[in-house]
C-alpha cells in the first residue's frame, strides 16, 4: 500500500529537481555547472534570484551564512539587514559567472547552489566572509572551506562587519548561542561546528545555561 506514496514522492523530488535545473539552463547555464547571468534581485545577504522576469532561479551562495533577516513572524538577526544591502549593492542588475557542484547542485529548499563571481573575478562567496558579513558555513564539505574558516577569523579579529558590530553593541552576535532543534545540541560562536546548522533546524539561546533548560547539550568543538 505504501509503494504509489513513495513513488509519488520520489517523483515529486525529481520534478522539482528538474524544473530548478531546467530554469538555470534558461538563464544560461551549461550542463558542465559554470554559467553567465544577471541577478534580477537580493533575497538576503547569501540567497539571490537570477535571470529575466520571465525565468528566474533562486540561487544559494555555497559556504557562507550571513545573519538572517526578519521574515514574518522569524525575528531578523543582528547585523542581517546591513549584510542584505552589502550584497544589494554589490549584485542588483549585474552580470555574474555562477560555478555549481556537479554533484550538489540543489539544497532542501530547492534552491541553487553556487559560487558566484563578478565579471571583474571578485569571488563574491569569499568577499561577505572576508569583509565580515557572512561566517563560513561549514555543514558539508566544499573546496573553500578552510579558506573561509581562516577569513571569518581574520574578519573577527580585525572587527570586520558584523564583529565590529558586536563589539560597539556588547557583543549581541557573539553571545548567541545557536541550537540544533533535531540533534538537541548547542554550539557557541567561535566553535569549529557553529555554522554546521542547517538553517531549518536553528534556534538560538541568550545564554549556555538557557540552553542546558531547554534540554540541550553543549557540542564539542
Amino acid at each position: 500500500m505504501g509503494q504509489p506514496v513513495v513513488r509519488g514522492t520520489l517523483a515529486a523530488a525529481l520534478g522539482a529537481l528538474l524544473a530548478v535545473v531546467a530554469g538555470f539552463l534558461l538563464v544560461g547555464g551549461d550542463a558542465r555547472g559554470d554559467s553567465w547571468t544577471t541577478v534580477a534581485t537580493v533575497i538576503d545577504g547569501d540567497t539571490i534570484r537570477v535571470g529575466d522576469r520571465w525565468q528566474q532561479t533562486t540561487v544559494r551562495l555555497i559556504g557562507v551564512d550571513t545573519p538572517e533577516v526578519a521574515h514574518g513572524e522569524r525575528p531578523g538577526e543582528p547585523f542581517g539587514r546591513e549584510a542584505t544591502e552589502f550584497t544589494r549593492r554589490a549584485l542588483t542588475g549585474r552580470r555574474v559567472r555562477l560555478e555549481v557542484r556537479p554533484e550538489d547542485r540543489i539544497d532542501a529548499y530547492g534552491r541553487l547552489l553556487a559560487y558566484v563571481f563578478l565579471e571583474d573575478g571578485t569571488f563574491f562567496n569569499r568577499e561577505l566572509v572576508r569583509q565580515g558579513y557572512a561566517r563560513a558555513y561549514t555543514r558539508f564539505r566544499f573546496a573553500y572551506r578552510d579558506e573561509f574558516r581562516r577569513l571569518e577569523a581574520e574578519a573577527r579579529a580585525a572587527g570586520r562587519g558584523m564583529w565590529a558590530a558586536a563589539a560597539r553593541a556588547g557583543s549581541p552576535i557573539e553571545g548567541r548561542i545557536m541550537g540544533n532543534r533535531r540533534s538537541r545540541v548547542y554550539h557557541l560562536p567561535g566553535q569549529r561546528t557553529y555554522g554546521s546548522v542547517s538553517e531549518r533546524n536553528r534556534v538560538y539561546f541568550e545564554s549556555e545555561a538557557e540552553a542546558v533548560r531547554q534540554g540541550y547539550r553543549r557540542a564539542r568543538d
